[in-house]
């Protein structure tokens, strides 16, 4: 039991050492400009569509986290125990003044500067999702008045204008439309000129044989990638799209924090510091109680 608390402290104890030398040592890129793959970011928060209502307060906001605890006690032992949780996966973007690029949160390990801890007597708190009540009732039915069930509400939310430093797997155009080639993209203008093939005969049967010969048909395909190349330019011309996701690597980390890097960096290297020292408690712990064994063995 000692043995595998002391792997995976020190399991912890590297992976968490790893993330703040990544965020001190991994150069920011721009959006604008930034390469394929994994990448910093460093921008603030703007929405992506709609704002959220955070599900126990209904507070506006990006990105949330919500978790609901009950006081048990059996015995002399008491402790809280998680009754739900969740956290929302809706896309929001990361603004870096070069340009806007899609978050999409889930999978990420990630941490945010609003933090709200509190406890009432319902399981779930007036005034989330959308209830209205009173504040005096509210205030009321939420306060540790000292009888019936206890609940702990936890909050964390990730607002418009935070700031935010990411570090992911990095993508332009994920969906393709602008990567076809002007031979794909000619392709596709055939197919959907074939489905009104009168049309075709109409424009391109010189001779009115009810037919395209091999002169027509080539006309056909040149007036198709014609089309093709004027397309291309007019995507080209339009707004790219980027998005930041988890890296498909196991190895490699998704980090999305609403505090400055310096701050994050310090935090995950602290971590590690905890970790290795309950490392150290623990395998010595081990050490004592084989070394224990074996002499009583003798």
């Amino acid at each position: 039991m000692l043995l595998a608390a002391a792997s995976f402290a020190l399991y912890l104890a590297y992976r968490n050492f790893k993330k703040s030398r990544l965020i001190e040592d991994m150069p920011t890129s721009l959006i604008r400009s930034a390469s394929q793959g994994f990448t910093e970011l460093i921008g603030v928060a703007k929405t992506h569509g709609e704002h959220l209502a955070a599900p126990l307060s209904a507070t506006p906001c990006l990105w949330w986290y919500y978790s609901i605890e009950q006081y048990k006690s059996s015995g002399k032992s008491s402790s809280w125990v998680k009754l739900e949780s969740g956290s929302s996966e809706q896309a929001f973007n990361i603004d870096d003044s070069s340009g806007l690029c899609q978050v999409m949160p889930k999978g990420a390990d990630l941490s945010s500067r609003h933090h709200r801890q509190w406890q009432g007597r319902q399981r779930h708190p007036l005034g989330g999702s959308g209830t209205k009540a009173s504040s005096t009732w509210a205030s009321l039915l939420t306060t540790n008045i000292g009888f019936g069930a206890r609940y702990r509400y936890t909050e964390r939310m990730i607002k418009e204008h935070d700031p935010l430093y990411i570090l992911g797997h990095f993508t332009t155009d994920s969906a393709g439309k602008r990567s076809l080639s002007v031979e794909k993209m000619t392709g596709n203008i055939l197919r959907s000129w074939k489905q009104d093939f009168a049309g075709l005969l109409e424009q391109y049967d010189r001779n009115g044989d009810g037919k395209l010969d091999i002169a027509e048909w080539k006309n056909v395909q040149q007036a198709a990638k014609k089309e093709a190349l004027k397309q291309q330019r007019e995507t080209s011309q339009q707004e790219k799209e980027h998005a930041i996701v988890k890296p498909s690597d196991t190895g490699l980390p998704f980090l999305i924090g609403s505090d400055e890097q310096d701050a994050l960096s310090s935090r995950y290297r602290w971590h590690a510091i905890g970790w290795s020292l309950a490392f150290l408690l623990a395998g010595s712990g081990a050490t004592w109680y084989i070394s224990a064994r074996f002499a009583s063995g003798l």
